[in-house]
């Protein structure tokens, strides 16, 4: 097995992050996780943050700031994972948020889910947070933008 590379970005608007839901059907897990994806072979963290924002979400030329680095060992359709995951917060305003799609686009054309959710609605999700520390930076981001 490998370690993967991967970049995660919250969005973040009026206090709300923009988190994905995805679902493991062996451990009947659902679980809110920002999006993003793997980083390619000499792709610096930050263009590959911006490449996910455009192939999920259709956003481009967005500001990114780095946040925290968090490593996930997991299991997830019964197969061991291990990922490095670098954390991204893009602000968006009004006409950005209105602009985005009801629905996210893996890499493979599959949808997937997005839901805005508040500092509050956070806590109610906290146990199916990925990776669970990502609660701890996003309800101090969530707290400062207010």
């Amino acid at each position: 097995m490998k370690i993967r590379t991967k970049v995660i970005i919250s969005l973040i608007h009026r206090g709300q992050v923009l988190l994905s839901e995805g679902h493991d059907p062996v451990r009947d897990f659902r679980f809110y996780i920002p999006v993003g994806g793997g980083v390619e072979f000499r792709e610096r963290l930050q263009d590959a943050a911006a490449r996910e924002l455009f192939e999920e979400l259709g956003l481009k030329d967005q500001e990114l700031q780095f946040l925290n680095f968090h490593e996930s060992i997991f299991e997830f359709n019964g197969v061991p994972e291990h990922e490095i995951m670098y954390h991204y917060l893009c602000r968006i305003d009004d006409s950005v948020k209105a602009a985005l799609p009801a629905e996210g686009i893996e890499s493979d054309g599959a949808s997937f889910k997005v839901t805005w959710f508040t500092g509050e609605a956070l806590s109610s999700i906290r146990n199916g947070l990925v990776p669970p520390k990502i609660y701890d930076d996003l309800c101090q981001v969530l707290l400062e933008d207010n």
